[in-house]
């Protein structure tokens, strides 16, 4: 009875972990993304078009793009000055903002704003 349950419960996993990239593979992020950092205020922006970073902002102003790369899973950017962002997709159509530099560490929520 035990093995059935475990044997139930891993087929529901697999499951329910085969559909996670399928939702990540339909995600557009083309658009212009914004967001408010909590702890710090900060305002950033980022502005995706055709699949290609076009521009990023921290309290209006631009941030120096060394390289970034658009996937269904994930942008990532990394900063002139070697900070890296990642923004991953959330499920209600948000993003997921997180960004590492020398000074630590960031995390805050982003939206496609309308337009």
């Amino acid at each position: 009875m035990m093995f059935r349950r475990t044997l139930l419960s891993s087929a529901a996993a697999l499951v329910l972990l085969a559909c996670l990239p399928a939702r990540a593979a339909g995600f557009d992020w083309n658009g212009v993304w914004a967001g408010k950092n909590p702890k710090n205020g900060r305002v950033t922006i980022i502005t995706i078009r055709e699949g290609r970073v076009i521009s990023w902002s921290s309290d209006g102003e631009a941030a120096p793009i060394a390289s970034a790369s658009v996937t269904p899973e994930a942008v990532r950017i990394v900063h002139a000055e070697g900070a890296q962002v990642t923004m991953t997709p959330n499920r209600d159509g948000t993003a997921t903002y997180l960004w590492k530099g020398r000074s630590g560490s960031a995390k805050h929520r982003l939206s496609r704003q309308p337009g």
